[in-house]
Order: structure tokens, then C-alpha cells, then sequence
């Protein structure tokens, strides 16, 4: 599963103070819940955030990046959107995403996936479409 998440929606949501704070903790997360991100928030920013499981995107106009993201991915059901911003909820809606309201996100990482050091990979829609094509070709 990969989540899509608005992230300035989701930090005013939250007791954390800053940006990299909320960053740090949804990377915290996803590696221990093997999940995959893209936080996108609101300007230009050269910075770099190194995680193979969260991918920080400063898109300007975060709500035109998110709409164009949620319009793009290839496996609706393998994303899940989380913001409360109502025009992002219905797009997600319409193509059939997961939605969470930013308020309801749930930061706890479940005890049973916490420190169990498995490494679980996930396919991204492009390598996805690879692997069937190549699938396809051996099909007789």
C-alpha cells in the first residue's frame, strides 16, 4: 500500500511543531508497517529527505500536485489518500482510492509489525505494468 498524504493538512492535524517533525514520523511508520509515501506540501523547496519508504514532494500548489498524483496512479486500490481537503476526497472518491480524513490518522505502529525486521518489497505501478508486459510476452 502506498499513501498518498497532503501534508500541511495532515501536520495542522497534528501536536507535531514542525514539518521534518511529521516527516520523521510518517518515515518512522512506514518502515515499520512496510508501507510507501508521497508527502506532498504547498511551495518549492530544494531540500532532501533520504528514506526509500517516503518520498517528499514540494509541488508548488500541493492540492494541483496531490489531484494530479491521485489521477495518475495505475492501482487505485494499492493507494490511499490522507487529507480532509473535501475537493481531494472527491477525486480520490471518483477513481476509487482509500481515503482517511487527516484528523483520523493513526501514527501508532501495530505490535506485532514493530521490530520484526522484515523486509517487504513493494512493486510501484510502473514496474507493475513492466512485469505483465514481460508476462505477456511468455504467454504461448
Amino acid at each position: 500500500m502506498q499513501y498518498i498524504i497532503d501534508g500541511y493538512n495532515l501536520l495542522h492535524q497534528t501536536d507535531f511543531e514542525s514539518r521534518d517533525e511529521l516527516i520523521e514520523s510518517i518515515v518512522n511508520f512506514c518502515g515499520a508497517c512496510n508501507k510507501n509515501a508521497k508527502m506532498v506540501f504547498d511551495g518549492h523547496a530544494n531540500e532532501e529527505h533520504p528514506s526509500s519508504r517516503v518520498h517528499v514532494i514540494f509541488g508548488g500548489d500541493a492540492d494541483a500536485e496531490i489531484i494530479r498524483l491521485l489521477r495518475e496512479v495505475g492501482t487505485p486500490s494499492f493507494y490511499t489518500l490522507v487529507s480532509s481537503d473535501r475537493e481531494l476526497k472527491l477525486v480520490a472518491r471518483k477513481r476509487k482510492i482509500k481515503v482517511i480524513n487527516s484528523e483520523d490518522f493513526d501514527f501508532s505502529i501495530p505490535e506485532n509489525q514493530e521490530g520484526d525486521g522484515k523486509e517487504v518489497c513493494f512493486l510501484n505501478d510502473e514496474d507493475v505494468e513492466k512485469q505483465l508486459k514481460e508476462f505477456n510476452n511468455f504467454k504461448s
